[in-house]
């Protein structure tokens, strides 16, 4: 039987603000879980967030980085590479996958100039 973990986990895995649920989100992660794709920017959302937790973006990414290594997950390295993008620039996460993919041979289509830019200087330097 898959077993998913939803954001709250992640959050509490790599906050440990809750004690208790922290130990348990331990556990979940420990024992092998599976996160789905989408799990990420909401993890980053709540993270970043201002009004939340107001973790620096690159110490949020740098715990999601961290978190790849403990969890299941599809695309695991277009993930990684999209998180990456997005602790060095102020994309939001979606765009810095968008790059990634990009980055790797697929036509990306975007009236979104700041996305536009980053991919076309990232495939200069690549």
């Amino acid at each position: 039987m898959r077993r998913i973990a939803d954001t709250n986990i992640l959050v509490r895995y790599l906050t440990g603000d809750d004690q208790e649920a922290a130990i348990k989100a331990t556990a979940i992660i420990k024992n092998g879980v599976e996160v789905l794709p989408e799990t990420i920017p909401e993890a980053l959302y709540v993270l970043t967030s201002k009004t939340l937790y107001a973790i620096p973006r690159l110490a949020a990414t740098e715990a999601m980085l961290t978190l790849l290594d403990d969890i299941t997950i599809e695309k695991k390295e277009t993930i990684r590479q999209a998180l990456k993008i997005y602790g060095e620039t102020k994309l939001d996460y979606v765009d810095c996958l968008l790059i990634t993919e990009g980055l790797s041979g697929t036509e990306i289509l975007s009236f979104n100039r700041k996305l536009q830019y980053e991919m076309k200087r990232r495939m200069q330097t690549s």
